[in-house]
């Protein structure tokens, strides 16, 4: 038999599911943006200096790539939005408690908060006619697994150029 109050229930558990899915949704998209991520005063070198290059504003017509595209894993949702909140939560944290960061020192562990997996939603095509020798070999090494190297190893400057440039005391914590 029909029971109109379990119904009634069922009903307002779905909207509220859904309305939190939107709302989750909305946040995740907004939290993604270049201008969210530079909305801290920290992260204002790493926005200048994105928008330089040929990733970010610089040039028309180019593939651009935002910062989640870079700094989180491309390798599922989950480890998506784990990696997403661990890092906001830790960004905000920093932010809020004036915690003070070496930024220069991070840039020698750029590989391991810059994912390749990002970079291979773009770059499917690492072997490409008319690359150097050198380059083909690389590519060709990553792309059997023949080596621990990253996209980043070589490719460093890809998505800021030389960020030390854009950083002095007045808008990073050192």
């Amino acid at each position: 038999m029909f029971n109109r109050a379990i119904f009634i229930k069922l009903f307002v558990i779905l909207i509220v599911i859904g309305i939190s899915s939107l709302v989750f949704y909305s946040a995740v998209e907004y939290t993604s943006t270049p201008e969210y991520c530079a909305s801290c005063h920290e992260m204002q070198p790493f926005y200048d200096s994105w928008s330089e290059t040929s990733h970010g504003m610089k040039d028309k017509g180019v593939v651009k790539a935002v910062c989640v595209d870079c700094h989180l894993p491309h390798t599922g949702t989950l480890a998506y939005m784990l990696a997403k909140g661990k890092s906001g939560a830790n960004d905000t944290w920093a932010h809020i408690t004036g915690r003070k960061t070496d930024w220069i020192a991070n840039l020698e562990d750029s590989e391991e908060y810059t994912y390749h997996t990002g970079c291979r939603k773009c770059h499917v095509e690492l072997v490409a006619q008319g690359i150097p020798l050198k380059a083909y070999r690389a590519h060709n090494q990553y792309k059997l697994g023949e080596t621990s190297m990253t996209c980043v190893t070589c490719h460093d400057e890809a998505g800021h150029g030389d960020v030390a440039d854009f950083m002095s005391a007045d808008n990073i914590r050192e």
